[in-house]
């Protein structure tokens, strides 16, 4: 394939050379596409009550561990807890797990990712087969890492709900999913890429993939869509506010309109729907404000908010997932000779050597190969274009400015919020270039670095995220009749967030997720910790 970069190489020719790819892609159906290795998991009857004992408990509503103790599991709930020292007679239960004091925690939550988007800023015309690979691994890849519920904040429909049918059969590991469908936006909105700009077939193609904007040109458009998407299970509307692109080489782009918002907010309100909102910029955030959204996502970086503001986030009970580790990534040295002064300080500095760290690891476990040796090339495009002409090759990038921009207002924005009782979650972005499914933990430790407690950054990834999608009575804590999603750790989490990074085990309703089998040993119907 010819370099999109290069000047021999016409727009015209490089959208057909995606082509074929992207129509290959879209015809494809995620079921029967390569599968995922199988995870080898212990054999547990679970046709009765589940005994898990010996179990440190971590409470996130008061940061305490209650060690000794024992839950009862049936029926995928937790029906009781005690101290493990409580007379039990094992014979009453077909399985039993003793943790060996180890800690337990309430299932991790992402409040912000997209789970039919492989991690890949580039469209690779050779890279249908590990595009629809790393597909089928975003789920498992949340699993294995402690997150037991997720929420979709726009998806390809198709592949999402063949997703959902997978793991619902359990042909597929993966986590519970609370998800809007698509993303209703305005024509032209973010994400502001048109279809035609990856591929001439891209229209065609989305027939059979849906599309993950909604894009409405008309308010019968509109409300068309948004009871389409109710139909379809949607349980929140997700909305992009910003009214300039985040893209290299593009600028101002469509926005709602007072009527449309009004339609939205209208129909939310009808049917109880959570609004949440892309916000980036100042210009977003003053309107999500002005009509009370029900959480904002990602952080702005263009501006300080002032404390009145954030007071009255607080008032509206306006939540915020922060995603940190958005701007950390896309805050790209690689586009300056030099780091302009306004984006160096402390933090900052410490932020693009965590990134630098990260993005030069061995990230395997988290993203196929060669998606991530094409994301690390395009940074190239950079220097080789220079940000304006981006777009306009087919390059796509975001404006290091802005990131390096929620860096810089971000952190006291942030605290600021906290400080004034804003609900604040956890969420990755997983499924853009360079956030990848599973990595969680790095947004946990990306709070702590902004003066978040470990136990306020765990409860931020459980509790709060519960809160925020609205399922705090049934996830998120380690209580009677609440769902047993449950992560074993080696460590305490409380004193060592890093700790979150390899569970020994996950229990996604009442069932093994995972196991890391060297560190469990079976006898007979006990499963004991070595």
């Amino acid at each position: 394939m010819k370099n999109p970069g290069n000047d021999k190489l016409s727009r015209r020719d490089f959208l057909r050379m995606s082509a074929l790819g992207i129509t290959s892609l879209a015809a494809a159906d995620l079921s029967g596409c390569a599968s995922i290795p199988a995870r080898s998991l212990p054999k547990l009857d679970y046709s009765g009550a589940m005994l898990i004992t010996n179990a440190s408990i971590v409470d996130v509503t008061t940061g305490r561990v209650i060690p000794g103790s024992s839950l009862i599991v049936a029926r995928g709930k937790i029906s009781a807890m005690a101290p493990a020292a409580a007379r039990t007679e094992l014979s009453e239960f077909s399985a039993v797990i003793d943790l060996g004091g180890k800690y337990l925690i309430p299932g991790l939550i992402d409040a912000h990712c997209h789970t039919t988007l492989p991690g890949a800023g580039q469209f690779d015309f050779w890279g249908v087969s590990t595009t629809l690979y790393q597909l089928k691994r975003n789920y498992v890849q949340q699993i294995e890492n402690g997150i037991t519920t997720v929420r979709d904040m726009g998806a390809l429909p198709k592949y999402l709900h063949d997703a959902l049918n997978m793991i619902k059969k359990g042909k597929l590991p993966g986590p519970g999913i609370v998800f809007c469908n698509a993303i209703t936006n305005i024509r032209g909105g973010h994400p502001d890429i048109d279809p035609s700009d990856v591929s001439i077939f891209a229209g065609p193609a989305q027939l059979l993939t849906g599309n993950s904007s909604v894009w409405f040109s008309t308010t019968g458009e509109l409300t068309k869509s948004l009871q389409e998407s109710l139909d379809n299970g949607a349980s929140f509307i997700k909305l992009t506010m910003d009214d300039l692109s985040l893209m290299c080489g593009k600028g101002r782009i469509p926005v709602y309109g007072e009527e449309h918002l009004k339609i939205i907010f209208n129909f939310a309100e009808k049917h109880n729907l959570p609004v949440a909102g892309h916000i980036h910029r100042k210009f977003g955030f003053d309107r999500g404000l002005a009509y009370g959204i029900s959480s904002m996502e990602h952080t702005i970086g263009d501006a300080r908010i002032s404390d009145e503001e954030i007071k009255l986030m607080a008032k509206k009970n306006i939540a915020i997932v922060p995603t940190m580790t958005v701007g950390q990534v896309f805050a790209s040295e690689e586009a300056y000779d030099e780091v302009p002064r306004e984006f160096r300080n402390d933090y900052i500095d410490n932020e693009v050597r965590i990134r630098r760290e990260y993005l030069q690891s061995n990230l395997d476990r988290f993203i196929e190969k060669d998606i991530h040796r094409a994301n690390m090339e395009a940074l190239a495009w950079y220097k080789k274009l220079g940000c304006e002409k981006c777009y306009d090759k087919g390059i796509m990038l975001t404006r290091p400015e802005l990131y390096y921009g929620i860096l810089k207002y971000g952190p006291d924005n942030v605290r600021r919020m906290k400080q004034a009782g804003v609900l604040i979650g956890c969420g990755t972005d997983a499924g853009v270039p360079f956030c990848y499914h599973g990595t969680l933990v790095r947004e946990m430790e990306a709070l702590t670095r902004l003066g978040f407690s470990n136990g306020e950054a765990l409860k931020s990834a459980t509790a709060n995220n519960a809160r925020i999608l609205g399922m705090d009575d049934t996830i998120g804590l380690i209580k009677e009749n609440f769902s047993a999603d449950l992560v074993v750790l080696d460590r305490n989490p409380l004193q060592d967030i890093g700790a979150c990074r390899t569970p020994l085990m996950v229990v996604k309703n009442g069932h093994l997720a995972f196991i890391n089998r060297e560190r469990f040993s079976p006898s007979g119907k006990t499963l004991s910790l070595v």
